[in-house]
């Protein structure tokens, strides 16, 4: 009976080995019923599922004109945040005014010393372009860097408004549209891609 039982175990040893060696697949796996269609559909499904936990949506900049979008969503008293295109400094105004443009302020000394730094620490009417926040977008603009006229905002350092011109809007003492803040709106919106490279 011992040797029977021996004998019986080499031989289920044996088979199993030459199962193993028959079937070097599982019998009951599943991708071999599968069409060569169903499972590219499978993988599509594992990249989709991969690319929506991993991928991030890329922040588009637009440019909206001043009198048909910006002058109504870009109200008078709100604090919105400035980025400068060039160096992606960030800081944070606030609309006093304005008609055919935005006037802004800093909102503290410590946003008017960075507005001032893009400038080098000396006023300028330069023209540099700028991404602006408005309403949960980022819209393309310009902004010069000399303070002038009146301000509400007294303790941040800076003695008078200064502006952000958007698409199509004009100066107030000649009410023309600025050749030279249309460029600057027009590289900032060129170059909207760069904001995705900034921590905002």
């Amino acid at each position: 009976m011992r040797y029977f039982s021996s004998y019986f175990l080499v031989c289920l040893i044996f088979l199993t080995c030459v199962f193993a060696s028959v079937f070097s697949y599982p019998v009951f796996s599943n991708s071999g019923t599968l069409t060569s269609d169903q499972q590219a559909y499978l993988n599509d499904a594992h990249e989709e599922e991969d690319n929506l936990v991993s991928s991030v949506p890329a922040i588009a900049v637009v440019s909206l004109n001043w009198f048909d979008a910006v002058d109504s969503i870009f109200e008078k008293y709100i604090t919105t945040r400035v980025v400068d295109v060039q160096t992606g400094t960030q800081y944070y105004v606030k609309r006093t005014g304005g008609y055919n443009h935005a006037d802004v302020e800093p909102i503290d000394k410590e946003n008017m010393q960075k507005f001032y730094e893009l400038y080098n620490e000396v006023w300028s009417w330069e023209r540099r372009p700028v991404w602006i926040e408005i309403k949960g977008m980022w819209v393309a603009g310009s902004i010069n860097g000399m303070p002038h006229g009146y301000s509400l905002i007294i303790d941040n350092g800076q003695d008078g408004h200064t502006c952000i011109h958007f698409l199509n809007s004009r100066t107030h003492g000649t009410n023309r549209v600025d050749g030279s803040h249309q460029n600057a709106v027009e590289y900032a919106l060129k170059n909207g891609e760069k904001i995705n490279d900034l921590t905002l």
